[in-house]
C-alpha cells in the first residue's frame, strides 16, 4: 500500500462493498480496505473530494447536521456534527483522516459532551473510524482507537440485498486518569432495504437505505439492548437512528 507525501494512503481497489467476510484484528491499526484519496493539503494527490453528492456519508469539510436526541438516560437534548477537514490523525503520524466534531449539550444533567473522530471512507464503501477523543466540559476524559479501523458507516449501496458484513476489532482505550483499557468487540452491520421512505423534523425522505448494526457476544448472539438501525440518504447522510437511543435529523447543511 502506498502512501502520498501529505499522508493519504492510496486507493487502489475496486468500488463496491465487500462481500461480507469478516476482518480479523490487526495489532497496530490498519484498515479494512484501501482508502479513498482525496488529495493533501497543497493540493497533492489527485484532487478528488472523499465522498461524491451520492455518498451515503457525506465528509465534505463544513458540512453540518443537527439532530434531536431521545436518550433514556442522558434524556432529551441536541447533537450537531461538523465535519472539521482532513488532517493528521493524533498519534498515528503520517496517516491522514477527516475530522468530524460532535458537540452534545446534554441539559438534563448539565454536561457538554464532545466526540472529535477522525474518518476514512473506503473504496469497497465502507467508512472506518481509526481515532475518537470524547471530552466532558471541556475536559478530555477517553480516547480511542481501533486495530483495524472500526467501521462506521457505509457509503454507498451494496448490489445486491440484504447484504452482511462482520466486523472484529480490537478496541484500545486510554481514559482521562492514564489508565488503560482492551476490548474486542465485534460488530454484524446489515443494510436491510433501499427506497425507503422516512420522516423526520427536516423533512421526509423517499429514498433512505435502512441499515441494522448489532453488537454479538463470542456465541454470534446479540448483546441484550444493542441493536441500531440507521436510515441513511444519499448526499445527505444519516437522517434517523433508533435503538439504544432516538437521533432524528432536524437541519442539515452538506458542503458540495
Amino acid at each position: 500500500m502506498a502512501v502520498f507525501a501529505a499522508g493519504w494512503l492510496v486507493a487502489c481497489g475496486g468500488n463496491s462493498l465487500p462481500a461480507g467476510d469478516a476482518q480479523d484484528p490487526t495489532p497496530g491499526g490498519g484498515l479494512p480496505g484501501e482508502p479513498v484519496n482525496p488529495g493533501g493539503p497543497g493540493g497533492q494527490g489527485n484532487g478528488e473530494e472523499p465522498t461524491g453528492t451520492q455518498t451515503l456519508w457525506p465528509l465534505t469539510t463544513g458540512s453540518t447536521w443537527v439532530y434531536d436526541i431521545q436518550d433514556p438516560v442522558e434524556g432529551n437534548f441536541q447533537k450537531q456534527v461538523t465535519v472539521v477537514g482532513p488532517g493528521e490523525v493524533p498519534g498515528q503520524p503520517g496517516i491522514n483522516a477527516v475530522q468530524v466534531h460532535s458537540r452534545q449539550d446534554r441539559v438534563l444533567n448539565n454536561v457538554l459532551y464532545e466526540e472529535y473522530s477522525w474518518q476514512v471512507e473506503l473504496t469497497n464503501g465502507l467508512v472506518v473510524r481509526l481515532r475518537e477523543d470524547d471530552h466532558r466540559d471541556g475536559q478530555q476524559v477517553r480516547s480511542t482507537t481501533w486495530s483495524p479501523a472500526t467501521v462506521k458507516s457505509v457509503a454507498r449501496v451494496p448490489d445486491a440485498l440484504p447484504w452482511t458484513y462482520k466486523s472484529d476489532v480490537l478496541e484500545h482505550i486510554i481514559l482521562g486518569d492514564g489508565s488503560r483499557d482492551e476490548k474486542s468487540p465485534t460488530y454484524i452491520w446489515k443494510v436491510l432495504e433501499t427506497g425507503v421512505t422516512v420522516t423526520t423534523k427536516a423533512g421526509t425522505f423517499t429514498n433512505a437505505v435502512k441499515i441494522q448494526r448489532d453488537k454479538v457476544n463470542d456465541n454470534g448472539e446479540v448483546k441484550q439492548d444493542k441493536t441500531r438501525f440507521y436510515w441513511l440518504v444519499p448526499g445527505i447522510g444519516k437522517v434517523r437512528e433508533e435503538g439504544e437511543r432516538t437521533e432524528d435529523l432536524a437541519s442539515y447543511d452538506i458542503k458540495p
